[in-house]
């Protein structure tokens, strides 16, 4: 297991992550056990990681992390496996419509759209100024990154019973994030690739994306089984979900009512 082999220092979130040093030589954005939001924020975003990786979206590679005992100024009583994401240098986090114009694959905005409305991620289309869930690496080839999966679900305090209570509860949520990548991803059918990657996954690479937890992050057998059927039932309604968001984007709008299209 990935372990810290030098803390570096605490950084400003919801969840008060740190920033850490590991035994792969890489840097990692780290998430306790004890954060101020819960285990089940460590849960959120390995199975977000995990399920990024397998439909290539852009999220920061995920990893369980292991912190030693004796790693100098690391938060006491702090043994045990928690997560961290790969560490993003040189971000900008108030990116201006020009950064985002600039990212490599800016067209990847309509996947992190659908991914938020399959998973309940309640907060990411919220933009303000001491918030936002995206980041941009910079360079000459700037890149779009979503990072903080944390409240997918509908929030970091699930349990079966509100999985099963919010199955069938659809929400497209709109905010000012979404109406900022309007203008860069807007055609006659903006969503057809993000769908066809979210249907490409098969149940059994939900169970994996559920299952590869650690058992100290309290998920049991029963969570994974009601994750992967919450999951799979989303899914199936996405097609007609994402349709409702159809007049924030004027192109699609257009192609739908006078040319017939479908997404």
């Amino acid at each position: 297991m990935l372990q810290v082999t030098q803390y570096i220092q605490p950084l400003p979130g919801w969840s008060a992550p740190h920033l850490v040093l590991c035994s792969d030589g890489n840097h990692y954005v780290i998430k306790l056990l004890s954060n101020p939001q819960g285990i089940r924020v460590l849960v959120n975003e390995l199975i977000c990681s995990q399920l990024a990786k397998r439909m290539n979206l852009p999220i920061p590679d995920g990893k369980v992390i292991f912190i030693p005992e004796g790693v100098t100024g690391c938060p006491p009583a702090q043994t045990g496996p928690h997560f961290g994401s790969l560490f993003i240098p040189h971000g900008i986090l108030h990116p201006s419509d020009l950064d985002l114009a600039r990212c490599t694959n800016i067209s990847q905005a309509a996947d992190m759209i659908l991914f938020d409305y399959w998973l309940d991620n309640n907060d990411r289309h919220i933009w303000t100024q001491d918030k936002q869930n995206l980041i941009i690496a910079g360079g000459p080839e700037p890149k779009l990154w979503m990072i903080d999966q944390a409240n997918v679900f509908n929030g970091p305090h699930w349990n079966a019973e509100t999985l099963l209570n919010k199955m069938n509860n659809y929400k497209a949520y709109w905010g000012t994030l979404y109406q900022r990548f309007v203008p860069f991803i807007d055609g006659t059918h903006p969503f057809r690739e993000s769908l066809a990657k979210l249907h490409s996954l098969t149940r059994n690479d939900l169970f994996h994306a559920a299952s590869n937890i650690p058992v100290e992050w309290g998920v049991s057998e029963q969570d994974v089984i009601t994750l992967v059927n919450y999951m799979e039932h989303r899914r199936n309604a996405m097609n007609s979900l994402i349709q409702t968001i159809i007049y924030n984007f004027p192109v699609w709008y257009k192609h739908y009512k006078y040319h017939g299209g479908t997404i």
